[in-house]
């Protein structure tokens, strides 16, 4: 919901800031004029008061007229050639009209010096007179148009970059691997076999728990990390039964998690990983130390054998997909606040993740 109403205001704003100009500008004039026609009326022996009607009565159309019509135009996106066009159309008429009923209110209620004068160049005079402020009331406008079409320009490019990053994560967003599955089935079949109904139904749990996860988060709407934490249990407990004794996990996890929210299935790339580098490619008993530091400033989740450091080697280019996909999302999500750190060698494996922590503090 809050995207529609973000829209709406933008489109508001533009109007609502030229309704602002407008009177100002329209008021501004009007305030010029009185104190020019009480100082210079005077000295001709004459009364201001008729003139100060006058053009009372023609600032008022104007202002209503042209701001109906600023209302009306301001709603359109067209080109500001077009857009001047329309409005010569509408102005021009209307410049015409003042023209002719000031002439014959001045005329007829302030003055009768003008009688004399050649009727070309009276209505030629009272012509400019009149031009003058819609013309600058046009350039007002225009510029006010110009920076709406900027604006709006702008809106537009910030929506299709938007589109694009959105599109570029879901890419990038971690798909469920077919081996994940085919080994946990297989893990199930043997539970099955061995007519171990109890492990069985625990891995089928385990198995609907991570599966219910993945697909409830599609989106890269933050969710609780306690979420993701449950995912991640589910799947190291299957991973337990898949290879048994030799797998053992030290879990360090503060007892009380501060209430922050993480991007979805982020900890799962690290995971498979850690399960791929350290059990599936060695032989013998492996640890895996899982842990989360929160400061004030950062988030720290790491998955890495106890031996293992960050200081270890392991060129980029032979990081895996799914962890290049990770970083690149990473860096989509929270720039070049957020940081990466992997590494693979005969010490083991180490993976670890920093987050900035003010967006990730729970709000709702």
């Amino acid at each position: 919901m809050a995207g529609p109403i973000i829209m709406q205001q933008a489109k508001l704003q533009p109007r609502i800031h030229f309704g602002y100009w407008h009177l100002l500008y329209w008021l501004s004039y009007l305030l010029v004029k009185y104190t020019h026609l009480t100082i210079l009326v005077p000295l001709q022996d004459e009364s201001a008061w008729p003139y100060l009607w006058i053009y009372s009565l023609i600032t008022l159309i104007n202002i209503i007229v042209t701001g109906m019509l600023a209302q009306h135009e301001l709603k359109s996106q067209r080109p500001l050639f077009n857009q001047l066009q329309r409005l010569l159309l509408v102005l021009i008429p209307l410049c015409c009209v003042l023209v002719v009923l000031r002439q014959s209110l001045v005329m007829s209620y302030a003055t009768t010096a003008l009688n004399d004068v050649d009727s070309i160049l009276k209505y030629a005079t009272a012509f400019m007179l009149v031009l003058l402020p819609i013309a600058g009331w046009l350039a007002v406008f225009m510029l006010i148009k110009a920076n709406q079409l900027h604006l709006s320009g702008l809106l537009q490019q910030q929506r299709l970059i938007k589109k694009a990053r959105q599109a570029q994560l879901k890419v990038l967003r971690y798909q469920l691997n077919p081996h994940f599955m085919f080994n946990t089935l297989n893990a199930l079949n043997t539970l099955i076999i061995e007519h171990n109904g109890a492990a069985a139904e625990q891995l089928i749990g385990h198995l609907s728990t991570y599966l219910r996860h993945s697909l409830t988060n599609q989106h890269d709407q933050f969710i609780p990390l306690q979420q993701e934490l449950d995912a991640l249990y589910a799947y190291m407990a299957i991973q337990q039964v898949r290879f048994g004794q030799r797998l053992h996990l030290d879990w360090q996890i503060p007892q009380h998690i501060v209430k922050v929210r993480i991007p979805p299935l982020l900890l799962h790339p690290l995971a498979e990983n850690a399960i791929q580098y350290s059990v599936a490619e060695r032989a013998g008993k492996i640890e895996l130390n899982i842990s989360i530091e929160l400061t004030q400033s950062t988030l720290t989740i790491c998955l890495a054998q106890p031996s293992a450091s960050a200081e270890d080697k392991w060129p980029q280019q032979q990081y895996p997909t799914n962890l290049l996909n990770l970083a690149q999302r990473l860096e989509l999500l929270f720039g070049t606040r957020a940081n990466l750190l992997l590494a693979n060698s005969d010490n083991g494996f180490f993976s670890q993740i920093t987050l900035p922590r003010e967006p990730l503090d729970d709000s709702a």
